[in-house]
């Protein structure tokens, strides 16, 4: 018997004593429960009939590691126990040794709650609702030495369990070629346990397994490579590939464009609500310097709730502490409004004039400690640390914006230009404006002469005299000479002002001419206006004929005809005819404005070309002209002039 220590080795189970069993423990390591053991009285027989449940329970082992552990210790105990009679059993014979086997294994293993079957595994087997027993004979062929491999249910009345031969030669014809079988497992019911613990046991292993390679890894973007490449948090090593444990699982899983949606929505969402919160709270509350402590403290105002009766009314909540030194929890980064008090003012303009006398001392420590040198070499300046001996090209940070010198025109920017003109009161002049446009600094003003200034709108000599006399009174500029550039520059700025005026020159007598010849087109388009406006004016008026216009003028005979030579029949705005007594008599529709000559003459020319045809004579020619003439008008004697003369 197998972990027995040697004064029970020799003993059966059954046989022990309580000492025993007290004996057992301690060799089991089991020895503050040895106590318990002999307050129950259990002695071997006891021993091996406890179960899982009574441990706890009679025995009072709580702790869940102990209690396995003795309870495997137990299990051994009854195999072991069981193993040896059923040996015993086996030396003296076969029919009851396999009944007495049996029942030590059913009390051994507790097995009395199942119901053993003739397979003797303890577990009723189906496939497709058809009762089996492990490793069955094929149920077609009968042959002992054949196992049942496939069950058809189509087969037999209730199915039949086929052979690999039997299941070719049954299935073989055409009409039993579709039906479905059913492939019957290997596994007894030990196996099928094994493989499905191990699996269990596989399936657990492995989500550990993937808890933990998520715990160690995090997944990057590469923007450059477009891919995801995977950063190992312990190790710090980077890798393309994924962990091999994930195999066709996701690190993390990708989202879907439904999931980024909703999740770029749940993040403005959440925006909008913090931005509308911090609103809220600054409208409530108000940031207000404390002199005596010198912090700022909140003071909660309430919310502005205006009603007919009240505008200004305000709701506090009773939650809300009405004053506090620390900020609102829900601003965040953001803060309050600082109420502007007399106290703040004065605290600005202090700290002000505070940081302006740091700086001031500050800058002449500078000054005291650094030196300004030039370099022969290069050509530029650099800036020397007496105390360590360090020099550099740019200047200190503490100078700031301010020059090594503020007096030295030559450093000066076009702003500093600007200001030093502003200083002498120049700027209602336009001086100032004048040097922005142009982009005077110092270098280019040192170069500048009478005519620059002029150039520039300084017109009173005596602006020019203070300008060149305050440059004049620097200490080095005696020793100063222009550069070459800076004086090219000025030359360059002299072409331009020249360039200048005479675009100016041109401009404005471009603008004279433009406004004479706009003048002249205007009264142009005033005679023509006037002019159309008479002519529009005759066209009205002509619509009428002479009596009707002057209609209302006294002592004038309206029955006197007027005689217009020989053209008495005329085209006027009524059409052919004439006056006749002071009326107006329509004549012919055909008529035309011509002489009496021209049309006896165009007749005469008719009638000569028929002449040539017919033979006739010229008098029967004139006559047939004369018995033409009706259109003509009465008193006319044109008529015997022209015959007399063709007779």
């Amino acid at each position: 018997m197998a972990e027995l220590p040697d004064d029970l080795l020799g003993k059966a189970v059954f046989d022990w004593k309580i000492s025993d069993v007290g004996i057992w423990l301690v060799h089991m390591k089991f020895k503050k429960y040895v106590s318990a053991f002999k307050a129950q009285g259990i002695d071997g027989t006891e021993l091996y009939e406890l179960t899982e449940e009574d441990i706890p329970e009679r025995m009072g082992v709580t702790n869940k590691a102990h209690k396995k552990k003795m309870w495997n210790a137990i299990k051994k105990l009854k195999y072991a126990q069981a193993d040896k009679e059923a040996k015993k059993e086996a030396k003296k014979g076969g029919g009851k040794k396999k009944k007495k086997a049996n029942l030590a294994i059913e009390k051994s293993t507790n097995v009395g709650r199942k119901k053993e079957v003739a397979s003797g595994l303890g577990v009723e087997l189906y496939v497709a609702h058809t009762q089996y027993t492990y490793q069955m004979g094929c149920t077609f062929c009968q042959e002992p030495d054949k196992l049942a491999l496939v069950f058809c249910p189509a087969c037999g009345q209730k199915g039949d369990f086929l052979c690999e031969d039997c299941d070719a030669e049954v299935h073989h014809h055409a009409k039993r070629r579709n039906h479905i079988r059913t492939v019957i497992s290997v596994y007894d019911l030990h196996m099928a346990g094994q493989v499905v613990t191990h699996f269990v046991r596989y399936v657990a292993c492995r989500r550990k397994l993937l808890k933990k390679c998520r715990e160690m890894f995090d997944r990057f973007y590469s923007a450059e490579k477009r891919m995801h490449y995977y950063y190992n948090l312990v190790t710090q090593a980077v890798q393309w590939h994924k962990p091999y444990c994930l195999r066709n699982d996701e690190l993390k899983p990708f989202m879907s464009y439904d999931d980024a949606a909703f999740k770029i929505q749940n993040m403005y969402h959440v925006r909008v609500a913090h931005k509308l919160i911090v609103e809220m709270i600054q409208a409530q509350f108000d940031k207000i310097y404390d002199r005596d402590s010198g912090h700022f403290y909140y003071f909660y105002n309430g919310i502005k709730a205006p009603t007919p009766e009240d505008p200004k009314n305000v709701v506090k909540s009773f939650l809300a502490v009405p004053v506090q030194w620390k900020k609102p929890i829900n601003l965040y980064n953001n803060d309050c409004k600082i109420v502007f008090t007399e106290d703040l003012a004065a605290l600005r303009i202090q700290f002000a004039f505070r940081t302006m006398k740091a700086k001031q001392f500050m800058r002449v420590l500078v000054r005291t400690f650094f030196q300004y040198c030039y370099d022969p070499i290069t050509g530029k300046k650099y800036y020397r640390n007496t105390v360590t001996g360090h020099s550099m090209w740019r200047k200190p940070r503490m100078l700031g914006k301010e020059l090594w010198d503020p007096t030295d025109v030559r450093e000066w920017s076009v702003s500093e230009v600007a200001y030093f003109f502003r200083r002498m009161g120049f700027k209602k002049f336009g001086y100032v404006d004048a040097i922005r446009k142009y982009s005077v600094d110092g270098k280019l003003l040192l170069t500048f002469e009478w005519e620059d200034y002029n150039y520039m709108g300084m017109v009173q000599s005596m602006h020019i005299k203070q300008t060149l006399l305050q440059l004049h009174r620097r200490e080095w500029y005696k020793t100063h000479k222009d550069h070459p550039k800076d004086i090219a520059r000025r030359d360059r700025l002299r072409r331009h002002h020249n360039v200048d005026a005479a675009a100016r020159l041109l401009q404005r007598k471009y603008r004279q001419r433009y406004a004479r010849a706009k003048i002249k087109m205007f009264h142009e388009i005033i005679r023509v206006q006037k002019q159309k406006d008479e002519a529009e004016k005759q066209l009205r008026e002509g619509q009428h004929w002479w009596p009707q216009r002057v209609r209302d003028f006294s002592g004038i005979d309206r029955t006197v005809k007027y005689q217009h030579g020989k053209r008495r029949v005329q085209l006027g705005v009524n059409g052919w005819g004439q006056y006749v007594e002071s009326a107006w008599v329509k004549g012919r529709e055909n008529m035309s404005d011509e002489h009496v000559s021209r049309y006896y003459t165009k007749k005469l020319n008719e009638e000569e070309t028929k002449m040539k045809f017919t033979g006739g004579d010229i008098t029967d020619a004139m006559n047939a002209i004369d018995a033409s003439r009706d259109h003509l008008g009465p008193g006319n004697t044109e008529k015997k002039k022209s015959t007399k003369r063709f007779n």
